[in-house]
């Protein structure tokens, strides 16, 4: 059975190269998912004292979590797709019903972006806080259709 849902946007970015096709691996995918975890709780171990780290932490747990739907699916982005592929073909996918939850993806990328980019950077530790939960959500909608979703 072929998952139907944004099958046009999926196939476009493996046409414009965003995307390729590997071999379906449910246990590298569920691997991601376990070091995602581990850099939601990095995270937080680190907002009081470094949250430019943290959020490299928060935005390598949602990477990491929507890369893994797409491995167990047999895709992965590219590197002329990296993140923002990644964030497309799920979304794609899963909305409705899921996709508000992945809102937090490009607020925490921008927030890592200005801790790496910029040299000041905004971000407190109550940011990191308030932006945790949302990636949670990222996470668990990882472990929630891994394996419910047939291979692309």
């Amino acid at each position: 059975m072929a998952w139907e849902q944004g099958r046009a946007t999926v196939e476009n970015l493996i046409t414009t190269g965003m995307l390729e096709r590997v071999p379906p691996n449910l246990s590298a995918a569920q691997s991601l998912v376990e070091v995602a975890e581990t850099h939601l709780a990095s995270a937080l171990t680190l907002a009081e004292t470094d949250t430019v780290l943290a959020y490299d932490a928060l935005h390598g747990a949602n990477r990491k979590a929507l890369t893994a739907i797409l491995l167990a699916q047999g895709l992965r982005p590219t590197r002329a797709g990296g993140h923002i592929a990644v964030y497309d073909a799920v979304l794609a996918q899963l909305e409705p019903p899921l996709g508000r939850d992945l809102a937090t993806y490009h607020r925490v990328r921008r927030a890592r972006n200005a801790g790496d980019y910029r040299e000041e950077h905004d971000a407190v530790a109550d940011d990191i806080l308030a932006d945790h939960p949302g990636c949670q959500k990222i996470v668990d909608i990882a472990k929630r259709v891994i394996g419910q979703m047939p291979p692309f």
